[in-house]
């Protein structure tokens, strides 16, 4: 086993990742943990991974990750939407075992119930925890809603970030809604991205995709890709759709609010994609519209921008990432969820914009400058290593 530079062999470290769901689940937060899940049993670290049950495994592509499925109830997110998995109490024993024999424990969220529990384990067991954070603010249906999540959340980071050797946060808006910019045990540490696979690619490569999906020549395509679910805006988009006939409206992605049912002829559905089929369409989109609430910076959003394809989002997005806030554009998040006419605006300002459009080889390049998942494993395996009491 080759060792880093720094001196430290990565097969030292013995990892528990903890998520609420698998990557096959279809989330943003679980698609990160497992390319640094990849990252990190590629180096030689040997990574157990805790999750639900409620959906298949990914494939392993190194010996040293194994995926450990909790049992699972997710009545919660059949009802309400709400991703919220319940693990049961019977997985305790399995649980307290994998976290003991790590040396470190990395959980993603400090939200969600498994979560929780890991970090009550890890401190029962005096093994370091890294959290990570997703996610900050979130606008729900009503201001009561809202207020009552926002306290809750930060109430139980009060709680619970203490139990954490290190947080990390994967943007400064996530960072200043729990009030952790002065916080020395806080890092603030972007997601990676695949450059190589996730270029803007040539004309003619995306004339040739465009041609595939059917657009018509001096036609807009505007792009969606994330979960078909409310907190995503699926509602603003819906009646953007009918105030905008002539723009190619695409999809890609599943869930219970499924823009196929709205019966909008300039409405396509992909449905959910292989993760390497999704750089055609964003080469082929002219825009990539993501009106959400409660995100940090999603990982869609890198996505577009290192295929050149341009944005439209919210404050929070724009904000979350200071380097790459020029290269999106953005209304504000109280606006956002309440007016659909501002977003209309926005929509038609951006889409008349050729300039911003068109720079799709200049925004790549930017993008990608920035982002690569080799660079975010080193820099969490720099914190690891820390932690463990072995610095790199």
């Amino acid at each position: 086993m080759p060792v880093h530079a720094s001196g430290t062999d990565p097969s030292d470290l013995r990892l528990v990742i903890v998520t609420h769901f698998y990557p096959t689940h279809g989330g943003g937060i679980e698609l990160v943990a497992g390319n640094l899940a990849n990252e990190f049993s590629r180096k030689g670290v040997q990574v157990r991974w805790l999750s639900s049950n409620t959906d298949e495994v990914p494939s392993t592509p190194h010996e040293g990750l194994i995926y450990v499925p909790i049992g699972t109830s997710n009545f919660i997110e059949r009802l309400t939407q709400l991703p919220y998995p319940l693990w049961s109490p019977l997985a305790l024993p399995q649980i307290w075992r994998a976290i003991g024999a790590a040396n470190v424990v990395h959980v993603h969220e400090h939200l969600y119930l498994g979560s929780i529990v890991a970090l009550v384990v890890a401190r029962l067991r005096r093994r370091p925890v890294v959290i990570t954070q997703h996610m900050g603010a979130l606008a729900l249906r009503s201001a009561i809603l809202t207020s009552l999540y926002e306290s809750s959340a930060r109430l139980l980071g009060r709680l619970l970030f203490p139990f954490a050797a290190r947080r990390v946060f994967i943007s400064s808006n996530v960072r200043t809604f729990f009030g952790r910019q002065a916080d020395p045990r806080s890092t603030l540490l972007f997601n990676g991205i695949d450059s190589a696979r996730f270029s803007a690619g040539t004309a003619e490569q995306r004339q040739h995709t465009r041609k595939a999906l059917d657009i018509a020549p001096g036609h807009k395509m505007v792009l969606f890709v994330g979960r078909f679910v409310r907190k995503k805006g699926l509602h603003i988009i819906e009646q953007l759709t009918s105030r905008f006939p002539s723009v190619i409206w695409m999809f890609v992605g599943s869930g219970p609010d499924d823009p196929a049912s709205w019966g909008r002829p300039n409405v396509r559905v992909s449905g959910r994609l292989d993760h390497s089929q999704l750089p055609d369409y964003y080469r082929a989109a002219d825009l990539l519209l993501l009106p959400s609430s409660g995100e940090g910076f999603p990982l869609v959003v890198q996505e577009a921008l290192c295929c050149g394809t341009g944005v439209l989002s919210t404050e929070e997005v724009a904000s979350a990432c200071p380097p790459a806030s020029m290269m999106i554009r953005s209304v504000s998040v109280s606006a956002g969820d309440l007016d659909v006419d501002i977003w209309a605006r926005a929509l038609a300002e951006t889409l008349s914009d050729d300039t911003y459009i068109d720079s799709r080889q200049s925004r790549s390049q930017a993008a990608r400058s920035l982002w690569s998942w080799d660079l975010c494993a080193n820099q969490y395996l720099e914190i690891f290593s820390l932690v463990a009491g072995r610095p790199r």
